[in-house]
């Protein structure tokens, strides 16, 4: 799969209905139409709607679903979970931004945007007094997009704040994030795609009434205010996507497979033109046109029953009209002819990205299509990860599969490295690609797939956001429930000879070949209108939002983590374990856990990667590859600066076997000195590609600038140590790996002391000292890191450090960081986007450290356009010196108190949990302490603590264009010290061939 590489009563009566309707309105004549009473006129057009049929849950669904249609054309999923009184709720609309029309892109995802503002009753102090404001906005809109004269547009761009500012007098932002935050509803969130809109949120299960009556609310008199400031959203997401490589790649690639299709010729987010002058009037009548409830559906995976939710979803979203759907323009799928080529310019790595039209997500051959992508790609054994990677022919490479509702493709990538040209790289794909078509693998390959299949299905099902996911993708590609199902069973059936046959019909010589290349591309920029920041006036509520949190519930009660409950302990031989029961399946995860990393033993993470591309003993790499894959055994190497884990997930009953096999493989390790020098050269030509990729520097940038010479960045061994490696030594670490103290996590169907017998590895473990205390720079001032690079955004990293702080503490940094950055709804986010529209995304979090030793530090994150950069840090440093505010910390206690009370531990997480609060020096579970605290805590008491952090001299790494940053401007925020990229890594010279190949390039 790829790498790169997209939630009974009426059960019976509703499913009569929607069989009805098709039986009824074949017969009814069309001119009959117009006479006909309302109801048969509905049942016309849930006839034309193209909705799937209702059923209770099919006998060999293991998801248990069951599809219900309320009387106005509304489709309800529900797979009901009881593993936490919790449960995800997904409203879905047929829409995305394949349906834009072609001179207005972006609808649906701006729509998106808008749907969080509110009502007529929620989100407002007075409708009625904002209304004429919002009629005037949508006149100015369409004054604005008829219009090209810049003076005239700088004026209705001012004409526009004007109104804007007088609908925020009454207006209430983020009022919605605010309610479902304290009624402990969480991850509040939407996303847009080709052909789908989609609304997602996680409802404690008291509070399904109230969750239905906010959402009927939503989307049956949506009020698109603060439209002007949201604009400035939409445009940091612009921006976004402009500096990122991948994203530019994907949208190379839909261009060239479908030239006469919304899928290839209409981006997501927009085009840059029709940003500029965005359809106010068009994205209303596109909300008129899609959101009617026979082009919707509610899916719940969770806490939640058919019982429960159907009778209240018919008197709340049962009450949306429906509405006769338009046809969209089909365009044309017509496969291209012949090879197209597009090139991206980027800076970072190189790569060539190879893609073939394929088919619709319920097409025959999906099942056979999603065989061949696993067999190209599994990331142990697949034909591109045995030819191309273990073979070290290329840095990287992957496959991945795409369906959508209408068309899909398929897609091969690999990275280049030093010295290597673009047709070389395709080239070598290609050839994978035909040994694939001429059927170079075997029944058993297949087989393998099919057990991999299985195990990872049980894996997601235990997650009420797969269950959701997989229903979303039931309705929105028009698949029948028991399609689904029967996709499932069928998949599992692919032979061979299908993979053969679909591979030979797809993936022909007219494809589509992005080729992304080095160097500096060319950054757009939209311009942007003055922008008056909103008032946000956290004291106000409407009428709505105070009686839905008013609303009665039975309260639920916390639950905490128990030893010999929920976990159990046991002493191995290398140190400690801790173990959870899986109650769920038969499938395990096994860490194995080092205090020792690249900082300790330099060359250790690199042994690691090394030992992942190398056999055992007889096995060659490929043959230990398949070997694990055939078990259904994935095994996972990680390793930084201080610490190093192994991780071995699979099936219980091969447990034993996986094990030996992992032992086998350090201890037997065979290095072969051509590849180890492939390794070398590939690990150098990633490195020099990430010195030049805009996130990768971010990343080190932020580091260096908080941390100084303690970087992990630095810590890292240098390329001649890298290139200079040798197999005796390197296996010799991989041999000695296991013989040091180590902590065991353990989750799995087995109860401790059974899994204690079997899971100890290693011999005559030795001691391994704790790594150091983390500690930050210490600055005098404020000081800002900076590095250049010409990107349309600038990423900016903060920290505002302190020493290690007492136990007593943490509850005060917990409140802390929910009240500055928790969430939508918390202060960085609704005074930074909300408000002012300047970034795209801020959090603000308090790290409280690992271990009582670590330093703290308030530390955040800022993703704003360039121009926008100085301004930006300015507010944000302000918002961390304001004075706490009454009514915004009480709805952050609220939202914490309904999170303690609704969540429950994930058991999957919960060793890990456990492990955090040994490394804390906890006896036992600290939240109900860390709960109580928190409410018993005063404003003047956590005041106390945020002033302790704001009177700091800040340290901030910025990465973001020069010439547009305005330096000087930050020079009156903090003294600004340039750092080149060279100097965040500790790589040192590069070998001189591979520059010559670069300055090649």
């Amino acid at each position: 799969m790829s790498t790169l590489v997209s939630r009974l009563f009426g059960a019976f009566v509703l499913s009569a209905v929607a069989c009805k309707t098709a039986t009824t309105t074949s017969t009814t004549p069309p001119g009959e139409v117009a006479k006909a009473s309302p109801e048969a006129l509905r049942e016309v057009i849930l006839a034309a709607s193209d909705l799937p049929p209702t059923h209770g849950a099919l006998p060999d669904d293991p998801l248990a679903v069951s599809v219900h249609r309320l009387a106005n054309g509304l489709t309800v999923y529900i797979s009901t979970d009881r593993q936490k009184p919790r449960f995800d709720a997904w409203i879905a609309v047929r829409a995305g931004s394949r349906s834009d029309p072609a001179n207005s892109t972006g609808l649906a995802h701006y729509l998106e945007h808008m749907l969080f503002k509110g009502t007529d009753e929620l989100g407002t102090l007075d409708h009625a007094a904002e209304a004429p404001h919002l009629a005037r906005i949508e006149q100015l809109y369409r004054d604005l997009r008829a219009t090209t004269d810049a003076d005239k547009r700088k004026q209705l761009f001012a004409e526009l704040d004007a109104e804007n500012q007088k609908v925020a007098a009454t207006a209430i932002p983020n009022e919605f994030d605010r309610v479902y935050a304290e009624l402990g509803i969480f991850g509040v969130n939407a996303f847009t795609s080709f052909d789908q809109t989609v609304y997602i949120v996680d409802v404690p299960s008291n509070r399904f009434d109230v969750w239905a009556d906010v959402e009927a609310e939503r989307f049956t008199d949506p009020v698109f205010r603060l439209f002007f400031t949201e604009m400035e959203a939409v445009y940091e997401e612009k921006n976004l996507s402009l500096d990122n490589p991948w994203v530019r790649t994907y949208y190379a690639t839909t261009r060239n497979l479908f030239p006469r299709h919304p899928y290839g010729t209409q981006t997501t987010i927009g085009e840059i033109e029709h940003l500029k002058v965005p359809a106010y009037q068009d994205m209303v009548d596109y909300f008129e046109r899609w959101y009617v409830p026979n082009n919707m559906a509610v899916v719940l995976a969770g806490d939640i029953d058919a019982e429960t939710a159907l009778p209240k979803l018919e008197q709340t979203l049962g009450k949306l009209e429906t509405k006769s759907l338009e046809p969209l323009d089909p365009g044309s799928l017509k496969p291209i002819e012949a090879r197209v080529q597009t090139d991206v310019i980027a800076e970072g790595e190189q790569e060539v990205v190879l893609a073939w039209q394929t088919s619709a997500a319920d097409h025959a051959d999906e099942p056979a299509l999603t065989v061949m992508d696993w067999l190209m790609d599994n990331s142990t054994s697949g034909l591109l990860n045995v030819e191309l990677e273990l073979s070290q022919k290329v840095p990287s490479a992957s496959a991945g599969g795409t369906f959508l509702q209408a068309a899909g493709w398929f897609t091969v990538r690999a990275q280049l490295r030093d010295g290597q040209t673009h047709e070389q790289v395709e080239a070598l794909l290609l050839g994978v690609v035909e040994k694939l078509k001429r059927g170079e693998f075997t029944p058993e390959d297949v087989a393998a797939i099919v057990l991999n299949q299985d195990i990872a299905d049980k894996r997601a099902r235990e997650s009420n956001d797969f269950r959701a996911r997989k229903m979303t993708d039931a309705f929105i590609q028009r698949r029948s429930w028991k399609h689904m199902v029967a996709r499932d069973h069928k998949i599992r059936a692919v032979t061979r000879d299908d993979v053969i046959r679909v591979a030979n019909t797809y993936l022909g010589k007219n494809y589509s070949a992005v080729h992304r290349r080095a160097g500096k591309p060319e950054v757009a920029k939209i311009d942007k209108p003055t922008l008056t920041p909103v008032e946000l006036h956290p004291e106000r509520h409407s009428a709505f939002a105070e009686a839905a949190l008013k609303r009665p519930a039975k309260q639920l009660d916390p639950e905490w983590l128990v030893e010999g409950t929920h976990y159990a302990r046991a002493e191995l031989p290398g140190g400690p374990l801790v173990a959870v029961k899986n109650g769920r399946n038969d499938l395990f995860s096994l860490t194995y856990r080092f205090e020792r990393g690249h900082q300790r033993e330099r060359m250790l993470c690199h042994a690691l990667d090394v030992v992942e591309q190398s056999g055992a003993g007889e096995l060659s790499a490929e043959a230990l590859k398949k070997k694990l894959f055939a078990l259904g055994t994935a095994v996972h190497f990680s390793c930084d600066a201080h610490e190093s884990a192994i991780t071995v997930e699979g099936v219980d009953a091969n447990m034993e076997q996986s094990l030996a096999l992992v032992d086998r493989w350090l201890r037997e390790v065979k290095i072969d000195p051509v590849v180890l020098r492939g390794i070398a050269d590939n690990v150098i030509s990633t490195r020099r590609d990430a010195m030049e990729d805009p996130d990768e520097l971010a990343g080190a940038l932020a580091d260096y600038a908080i941390h100084g010479k303690d970087s992990e960045y630095l810590q890292a061994p240098t390329n001649a140590q890298i290139a200079a490696a040798r197999p005796e030594a390197l296996a010799k670490l991989a041999r000695d790996f296991l013989d040091h103290q180590h902590k065991t996590l353990y989750f799995g169907p087995r109860a401790a002391p059974e899994a204690a017998k079997a899971v100890a590895l290693g011999k005559n473990h030795r001691k391994l000292p704790l790594r150091p205390p983390v500690a930050y720079r210490k600055v005098a001032k404020p000081t800002l890191y900076f590095t250049h690079r010409d990107v349309a955004k600038s990423t900016i990293a903060v920290a505002l450090p302190s020493r290690a702080l007492a136990r007593e503490q943490r509850p005060a940094a917990r409140l802390l960081s929910e009240y500055l950055g928790g969430g939508m709804n918390t202060l960085l986010f609704q005074e930074m986007r909300e408000a002012r529209g300047l970034v795209y995304y801020a959090w603000g979090v308090l790290f409280a450290g690992s271990r009582p030793s670590d330093a703290w530090a308030l530390r955040g994150g800022l993703g704003t356009q360039s121009d926008k950069t100085s301004e930006a840090l300015k507010v944000f440093f302000e918002l961390l010196g304001r004075p706490l505010d009454a009514v915004r910390l009480g709805s952050t206690r609220a939202a914490i108190e309904q999170e303690y009370r609704s969540s429950r531990v994930d058991p999957r997480a919960s060793a890990w949990m456990v492990h955090a609060w040994d490394e804390l020096g906890e006896k036992s579970d600290p939240r109900p302490w860390v709960w109580q605290t928190i409410g018993a805590m005063t404003q003047e008491q956590l005041q106390g603590f945020a002033a302790s952090f704001a009177a700091v001299p800040p340290i901030v790494g910025l990465v973001g264009n020069r010439e547009r940053v305005d330096l000087e401007g930050l020079k009156k925020i903090a003294d600004v010290v340039e750092v080149a990229p060279a100097a965040l890594f500790s790589y040192g010279s590069f070998p001189k061939a591979q520059t010559g190949a670069v300055a090649a390039r």
